[in-house]
């Protein structure tokens, strides 16, 4: 397959570097400059769109860069995809990255995790910026988009980006139940959602099997000479002084579980702790 990637962060380069069983177009430069001409020259089966703005409290501090990159330059490029003259007879699979923070968690009302069926309930802006472009691109074409919402991304990769990195950093980290998403999971379901015929467009959610925390995460790193034995820090304390608030969320998908198979948070985190070390 045709593939072209946009995006330079923690996930596009994984994925520019991990599927090279596709012909990949990596686009460096700009989403907004991914032009139709440009997408007419390299005829792609698929365009991954990992491009956008995903720090909480830069999102706060320049709404306008936010809004621009995590709504109107994904939906812009879509009408592109749509608008060009080979799309109605070849169309083209977009896969968005969205976010697993569009929902104030942990959990629901009913103390259930967060299904793809749920209304988003965005605390942050960049959770509501990344909750609205979802809803434009399901209304423009659904039959041909697929939405990723992976939460707290972790690899082997040395990255600022990369939850290992951010949780080595605190001395003190909370309790709060979390999902967290591995780049092999991540991986593995865009290969699915690239080459399955049917069942591959519409929301995913992504994570690994099982709920963990912040706290037992740390723990885990201490336990691999990585940092310190962290402190326990409640939720409600980190509120007090942390803006924009901590987005907290566990989620869950009966079809992802079904058709991607994901393996234990637990087995996954361990593995990747080792290759971190040898990084």
């Amino acid at each position: 397959m045709k593939i072209i990637i946009v995006g330079r962060g923690q996930v596009g380069t994984a994925l520019r570097d991990t599927l090279s069983e596709h012909d990949i177009h990596n686009w460096t430069k700009d989403i907004d400059d991914l032009l139709s001409q440009d997408i007419l020259a390299i005829k792609p089966d698929a365009i991954i769109n990992a491009a956008g703005k995903t720090d909480l409290k830069w999102c706060e501090e320049n709404p306008r860069e936010t809004f621009r990159c995590n709504i109107e330059a994904p939906v812009q490029l879509f009408q592109r995809i749509t608008g060009i003259n080979i799309y109605a007879s070849n169309p083209i699979r977009f896969l968005h990255f969205s976010s697993g923070c569009i929902w104030d968690g942990p959990y629901d009302d009913e103390d259930k995790p967060f299904t793809p069926s749920h209304p988003a309930r965005p605390l942050v802006y960049y959770s509501w910026t990344k909750a609205a472009c979802d809803l434009l691109l399901l209304n423009e074409d659904p039959e041909n988009v697929a939405i990723l919402r992976p939460r707290q991304v972790y690899s082997s990769k040395r990255s600022p980006r990369n939850t290992i990195s951010k949780l080595m950093s605190y001395p003190r980290l909370v309790r709060t139940p979390n999902s967290m998403s591995s780049m092999e999971i991540i991986i593995k379901t865009i290969r699915h959602c690239l080459v399955s015929e049917t069942n591959w467009n519409g929301i995913w959610n992504i994570y690994d099997k099982g709920i963990t925390t912040p706290f037992e995460v740390g723990k885990m790193l201490a336990e691999a000479g990585l940092r310190e034995m962290p402190m326990p820090l409640e939720k409600s304390e980190l509120d007090s002084f942390h803006k924009p608030k901590r987005v907290d969320t566990v989620l869950y998908d009966e079809r992802f579980e079904r058709l991607i198979k994901p393996e234990e948070f637990d087995i996954v985190m361990r593995r990747t702790i080792e290759k971190f070390k040898r990084e």
